[in-house]
């Protein structure tokens, strides 16, 4: 029965490393400090610090030069790249 839980573990720390290799390439914190976010704090914690970090590379809206953008469409002017407005109800 134990060697389940080595199994368990294992595949916890493979699936965990994946993860944060896939995200926290392309956030601020790099694949380092992603790895340090999970070490010192619990993977499942650091899962949602990693997601709320911005993006090394943003768009930058080209209709009204907002930085901070992280969507399709822009949170400031409402465009997207191609100058289409969002519909709003």
């Amino acid at each position: 029965m134990s060697i389940l839980f080595y199994i368990a573990g294992i595949l916890f720390i493979i699936l965990s490393f994946l993860y944060l290799y896939n995200v926290a390439r392309f956030k601020k914190c790099g694949f380092i400090g992603g790895l340090l976010i999970f070490i010192f704090t619990t993977p499942f914690f650091g899962y949602f610090i990693v997601e709320m970090l911005p993006m090394k590379h943003q768009k930058k809206c080209n209709w009204c030069g907002n930085k901070n953008m992280e969507t399709e469409y822009c949170g400031v002017c409402g465009k997207n790249e191609n100058g289409d407005v969002i519909k709003r109800s």
